[in-house]
């Protein structure tokens, strides 16, 4: 984690409780500004001017929670300070439309899924992931970028764009002429997320151990977060799975949940769900000429009295009617 911070200088804090909106503001503006107990001063003063315009009586909080949770409002007006505005990526406005059609022209996101908060932010010409849940800022290429936006999206996330200048920082400074060389900061980044798992399994292992982390809260805080793999082959396959699905209509909840599974499973089912779907709208045709295909007998439909009647004449007829034989008999000795 030191080669990481002294080979980028990004600030990072790591997940305590459920005070992600604090770590994404922080890791936002990379700088430790924000405490909860700021933050909750702007909850306090929106719920006020809120209970004021509806006229409401109650003493609960719409904008903050006992677990340290902060609505965006929240954090909207925690950013005004700085002259920052968060605008809905899915929005009309002009800015978001450039966003979704050019993501790399935006310095930063913020995204939300329920209880989580998480910033990407790009310091000189490329993009990390400042999710407070890593112990270290996870790199993102530029070319990457739409896609894993597309995935977070896809994920449940709501995603707010940065607009507006933010304050100078020494990571952007450092990056702004030294492009971190990819497959090497993954390798430190594998190396701390290994590290990372065998701390946390030791300090909830050892008897009379104690730990900063509120394990339930970040157990919440993880469960809320989307685990993106470094590899991102696997999230461009989770993209590409998610259009094949729309693609066929395939709401199976069982197949959606897919987190479990192997790369190699999840497409098997992807393409047997695929055929099945094609089979339901596209039943097999039976060609004349298919003598493979067994044709199901037909049974006769029952005949009538009149019918019968009908046949039993025609038989006598045709028994009373001499044969050629019988009509000739000269011409057969001839």
């Amino acid at each position: 984690m030191n080669e990481i911070k002294r080979l980028t200088g990004i600030y990072h804090e790591v997940q305590e409780g459920s005070l992600c909106a604090q770590h994404a503001l922080n890791n936002l503006l990379q700088r430790e500004i924000f405490s909860a107990v700021s933050l909750a001063d702007i909850a306090r003063v929106l719920d006020e001017q809120e209970n004021r315009v509806l006229g409401r009586h109650t003493g609960d909080s719409e904008n903050m929670d006992d677990t340290g949770f902060f609505s965006i409002q929240v954090l909207q007006n925690a950013l005004k300070v700085f002259d920052i505005e968060l605008i809905p990526y899915a929005s009309q406005h002009p800015v978001a439309q450039q966003a979704r059609a050019e993501a790399q022209s935006i310095q930063a996101y913020i995204c939300n899924l329920r209880e989580h908060w998480l910033t990407i932010r790009r310091f000189g010409s490329q993009y990390f992931d400042l999710n407070s849940i890593s112990t270290v800022p996870k790199l993102i290429s530029n070319t990457y970028l739409s896609l894993y936006l597309a995935q977070l999206k896809q994920s449940g996330y709501s995603i707010f764009i940065i607009h507006g200048i933010l304050p100078p920082c020494s990571a952007d400074e450092k990056l702004l002429n030294n492009t971190i060389d990819p497959v090497y900061y993954r390798s430190l980044t594998a190396r701390a997320d290994v590290v990372d798992r065998d701390t946390r399994g030791k300090s909830t292992t050892s008897p009379g151990s104690s730990s900063s982390f509120d394990e339930t809260e970040i157990k919440r805080a993880i469960k809320a977060s989307v685990e993106l793999d470094s590899s991102e082959d696997k999230a461009l396959q989770e993209v590409l799975a998610q259009s094949l699905r729309d693609a066929h209509g395939i709401n199976d909840p069982m197949f959606i949940n897919h987190q479990e599974e192997d790369t190699d499973a999840l497409n098997q089912r992807l393409l047997d769900e695929a055929i099945a779907a094609s089979l339901l709208n596209n039943p097999p045709v039976t060609r004349k000429d298919d003598k493979t295909t067994e044709s199901v007998p037909q049974t006769p439909a029952e005949p009538s009295v009149e019918e019968l009647r009908q046949r039993r004449l025609q038989f006598f007829e045709n028994k009373e009617k001499p044969t050629t034989t019988d009509a000739n008999p000269s011409e057969s000795n001839k």
